[in-house]
């Protein structure tokens, strides 16, 4: 498992030299907008594919950006150093991933063919449930030691990939206006046959669903029991229709065409999935993959977002669950999340005219004696959400 401890990034968007510790479980970017937390959480995706093009020039590229990471990584400490070369502000021309050993003073390059590896083993489906199980696939379990033996540099450099390419991010928008959600997917040999589905979040979050409806029957138990009447009683019960058509593609071949029709049942009643209202849409998607999400840095921005506050109770409660599985980076504007966490859990994010986007864990952006008079205040008065509306601080 990794566990990221400091973040700099330089020259990306509003990050020209941003550079801030975050929290081994639970992190969370407050400030106001146009402040840098998106541009946080998506220069920390440029590591999920990163490819190296040996031909490009300096004519070539239009700006350059670097992401250094200090994290440990099973048992050592690392410092992982990206460099992206951009033709736009969106369109990555090449890219190049180095990591050196705590004390060490040799950097080791990664060989970015990994990359195309572990995507390809991710469309074979051999890496469909994250590093966790591939560590088992390879011989290799949770109280394994990873060594920087040479005979063993290729399997390490492959586990890293691994889980920088299954970074998984989840933005406020993601899951919103449920009625592009498909009523019916077809799936051929057990995979999606539309590409819009296989891109789209709503499409994608009903596969994902039937999947573990499917083949992980306690993940798909254990979703519903939070989402029901045992848990927080948003539904009753999701059940999946389908129909088998046989389809030839050859005399020797034989495929199997399934159309599955997803049913979401509320009050004994059954409900297509774009008919469900965009809260309860969005919930259920945010909590099944918070639930199922086997990578080990999850970024999720401002989970607030058309969620009311009933329901947000229970998504800040899992996250703060699943953080001790995994660690969590999330963006808010919310005083009611904040309500929910603690001083240490909190990064003030800023923007200046000259240094662009600055951040910093609340413990440093305050002073030493407004941090203790908003320890004295948590104790004896309020809470997080009510102190930041009081006081301000994301200003200080």
């Amino acid at each position: 498992m990794i566990k990221i401890n400091n973040i700099e990034i330089n020259n990306y968007r509003s990050c020209i030299k941003t550079k801030f510790d975050v929290h081994p479980n639970l992190t969370t970017l407050i400030g106001i907008n146009g402040s840098g937390k998106s541009n946080i959480l998506n220069s920390l995706q440029l590591l999920k594919r990163v490819n190296y093009d040996k031909f490009i020039t300096k004519e070539d590229i239009k700006s350059h950006s670097s992401l250094t990471l200090a994290l440990s990584f099973g048992n050592i400490n690392l410092t992982i150093k990206a460099d992206f070369y951009f033709e736009n502000d969106n369109q990555i021309l090449s890219g190049e991933i180095k990591y050196k050993k705590e004390g060490s003073k040799k950097w080791e390059d990664i060989d970015l063919d990994l990359y195309v590896v572990v995507e390809r083993e991710k469309r074979r489906g051999l890496l469909n449930y994250g590093a966790i199980n591939n560590r088992k696939r390879i011989g290799l379990n949770d109280n394994v030691k990873i060594s920087f033996s040479e005979n063993k540099k290729e399997q390490f450099q492959f586990e890293l990939v691994q889980i920088l390419s299954n970074i998984s991010y989840y933005s406020a928008t993601q899951f919103s206006d449920p009625t592009e959600c498909p009523s019916v997917i077809t799936l051929d040999d057990f995979k999606l046959t539309n590409a819009n589905n296989k891109t789209k979040p709503h499409g994608k979050f009903i596969y994902d669903l039937h999947h573990a409806y499917c083949y992980d029957k306690s993940s798909f138990n254990k979703f519903i029991t939070t989402v029901n009447k045992e848990g927080i009683g948003l539904i009753d019960d999701i059940v999946f229709l389908a129909t088998h058509i046989p389809n030839s593609k050859g005399k020797d071949i034989q495929t199997q065409n399934d159309t599955i029709i997803p049913r979401f049942i509320i009050d004994s009643k059954d409900f297509s999935p774009n008919q469900l209202s965009e809260g309860t849409f969005k919930t259920l998607a945010l909590l099944f993959y918070i639930i199922n999400d086997v990578s080990e840095l999850l970024l999720i921005e401002e989970p607030e977002v058309c969620i009311h506050h009933g329901l947000l109770d229970s998504i800040i409660e899992l996250i703060k669950v699943q953080s001790k599985k995994k660690q969590i980076i999330i963006s808010t504007h919310s005083d009611y999340v904040l309500d929910k966490l603690k001083p240490e859990n909190v990064v003030l994010v800023s923007r200046d005219t000259d240094k662009g986007t600055i951040a910093k864990p609340l413990s440093k952006a305050l002073s030493k004696n407004d941090y203790a008079a908003l320890k004295s205040y948590l104790q004896d008065e309020g809470n997080l959400g009510e102190y930041w509306k009081l006081s301000e601080f994301e200003n200080d």
